[in-house]
């Protein structure tokens, strides 16, 4: 991993049919790779007991994504020199990414016989535990990797990668942030330390990161995605603006046209400009030519749902859902949108599967924990699962935080405020915005609740100030926790201007849903 890596997207399709979006990190670009590819083809059947030109040439196919060819070729190489490590490795990660764990494990343990270094030994242990679905044991063994080997960059990066997946946004922060002492420019360490900056809340930081990205790699499509996803989030849709975000999302969809995440990219951008129908169109077409991939189910799902299509959104991620069981957003967004469309019953098992699958991710505990509160008034079960979040990550605030939230629907506000209180302490220093604004609102709803009049108008005005820096992110949402901190204050005027702006930005549902609900209240007790 290095400045000049290359990040390339290809359509692998695994054995069960679906497809699924890889992304590759390459050292270089392959130039004319196909042409490569049939001159070695040619070479090797020419000299079948060599070993070297097999070896690129699987090289090659991997990199084209022609994972089954490549591993025939890297079987092959390994007959003729069983010795070699860094291919064997290659080739577990290849039959690992296309889900054929039993054959990838044997491959793991072959390799692990080959070496005597104890740090490449627990590295290879940590992914036999992967392949076993078992995270938390292989991030230990990730860890001792790191602990005996720290300049190795690969032990600190499959660290923070597994750290990042299971929602321990600090801890994968300190691994990326290790790899970046060694290599300011890591193009891969900054993207992901990127999302985990992002996933912490801490978006000020996040975005001098992404401006690094842009500066050392413009053209890489993940720093092309996530630029125009910022862009998009801030409304710069309109205007000379809006043709520089269209434009970064045309880069990304040529660099990467069978990829659903551009494709989302572009929808949204679309939704943003009040287009809809338009927007859900991008994704209606993606689906249709791609019906195997889950990914665009997904990202239609989401893309309906917030428009307020809940009953279209229900079958498309119930699709998602059908192609594809190892994803923990598809039943994140089946807890989301299956009460919206008033699928309440179908709920229940869902939750009971996503526990099991992904135990170790604090969202899913918060999320369930809503859900029981919400839509089965078990107030009791509701709280005592969402509970589970803040052991799993008590130094992080969103957990608390959100703990906090299903406490409070569930009129424990004291239990509430403690548990909201806690989270406030583990805020960035300098930022943090996207989570501390709704918190500052459920504490002074929380202490309204308790009869603590003027704590609650604190923390309103707290939230309104809060909201402010928020702007510089995502202006719509600032404008909406403005709105109903403004009407918990009775500054009724100034409420119903930024609830109107907060629509004008073409704010999504079910938000949107709520804003103007508000707004007919408020109409109706003050007109």
């Amino acid at each position: 991993m290095s400045r000049t890596a290359i990040i390339r997207v290809v359509p692998i399709t695994q054995s069960s049919g679906v497809v699924r979006n890889v992304h590759l990190v390459l050292n270089n670009k392959p130039n004319r790779q196909s042409v490569k590819v049939k001159t070695l083809g040619k070479y090797v059947q020419l000299h079948p007991k060599g070993w070297k030109k097999r070896l690129e040439q699987a090289e090659l196919l991997y990199a084209a994504g022609s994972w089954e060819k490549a591993v025939e070729e890297y079987h092959q190489v390994l007959k003729r020199q069983p010795r070699l490590l860094e291919a064997r490795l290659q080739l577990g990660k290849i039959l690992q990414l296309m889900a054929r764990e039993i054959e990838a494990i044997e491959v793991y343990e072959c390799a692990k016989a080959l070496t005597s270094n104890v740090a490449t030994q627990y590295h290879i242990k940590g992914l036999i535990e992967l392949c076993h679905c078992r995270q938390n044991t292989a991030i230990k063994m990730f860890e001792l990797a790191a602990s005996l080997e720290p300049n190795n960059a690969a032990h600190w990066f499959i660290l923070g990668q597994n750290n990042l997946e299971r929602d321990a946004h600090k801890a994968a922060l300190r691994a990326f942030d290790v790899i970046l002492e060694h290599n300011s420019d890591d193009i891969v360490a900054l993207i992901h330390s990127y999302d985990a900056l992002m996933a912490a809340g801490n978006f000020q930081e996040a975005q001098q990161r992404l401006s690094r990205i842009q500066e050392s790699a413009p053209n890489d499509f993940r720093a092309l995605k996530r630029l125009a996803d910022h862009r998009t989030r801030m409304r710069l849709v309109w205007g000379e603006e809006g043709k520089q975000t269209k434009q970064l999302i045309q880069t990304a969809l040529r660099q990467a046209p069978d990829s659903a995440e551009a494709h989302q990219s572009q929808a949204y951008y679309h939704l943003f400009q009040g287009k809809n129908k338009k927007g859900i169109a991008v994704l209606q077409t993606f689906v249709e030519q791609h019906p195997k991939n889950p990914s665009g189910w997904y990202h239609l799902a989401r893309c309906l749902f917030h428009t307020g299509e809940f009953n279209a959104a229900t079958t498309a991620i119930l699709k998602a859902y059908a192609l594809y069981q190892n994803d923990c957003e598809i039943y994140l967004a089946l807890c989301e949108i299956l009460p919206a469309a008033g699928k309440r019953e179908m709920l229940q098992p869902l939750m009971a599967e996503m526990l099991a699958c992904f135990a170790q991710r604090w969202r899913v505990w918060v999320t369930a924990g809503l859900v029981w509160v919400e839509n089965f008034k078990d107030y009791e079960q509701g709280c005592l699962i969402s509970s589970k979040a803040t052991r799993l990550q008590p130094q992080l605030a969103e957990p608390w935080f959100r703990h906090g939230r299903v406490l409070a629907l569930a009129g424990r506000h004291q239990q509430a405020v403690d548990a909201l209180a806690q989270g406030w302490q583990w805020l960035p220093e300098d930022g943090g915005y996207v989570q501390s604004v709704p918190a500052a609102m459920w504490l002074g709803e929380s202490y309204q609740a308790l009869g603590e009049y003027a704590t609650s108008q604190d923390w309103f005005q707290s939230a309104i100030e809060h909201a402010k820096k928020l702007m510089d992110f995502n202006p719509a949402m600032a404008y909406y926790w403005q709105g109903k901190a403004l009407e918990a204050l009775e500054d009724v005027t100034a409420a119903k201007w930024a609830y109107q702006q907060a629509l004008n930005l073409h704010l999504l549902y079910p938000t949107c849903w709520a804003v103007n609900k508000a707004l007919k209240k408020l109409n109706i007790l003050f007109f």
